[in-house]
């Protein structure tokens, strides 16, 4: 479900005449972090939103940029 949502975002943001890069880097950030969770074995929080950032911090080592935590934050509430 959290992969369709971010499709959609994706596809939304092609759609648009001129990309914000910025934003497009995010989306792929938050999308290779995605792809490194095992669904079978982990549940991920998609309701708290606190918990997600938390998740996706965990998994890039880092801290989330603005964006990123934009780009969850609209995982989250959709």
């Amino acid at each position: 479900m959290i992969r369709a949502k971010l499709l959609f975002i994706e596809e939304e943001l092609k759609k648009q005449p001129v990309q914000n890069l910025e934003f497009l880097e995010a989306l792929y950030t938050i999308k290779n972090l995605i792809n490194q969770i095992d669904f079978s074995a982990e549940v991920v929080p998609v309701e708290d939103i606190k918990k997600v950032n938390k998740l996706f911090k965990s998994l890039k080592k880092d801290s989330l940029t603005k964006t990123e935590k934009l780009i969850i934050k609209q995982l989250v509430k959709n």
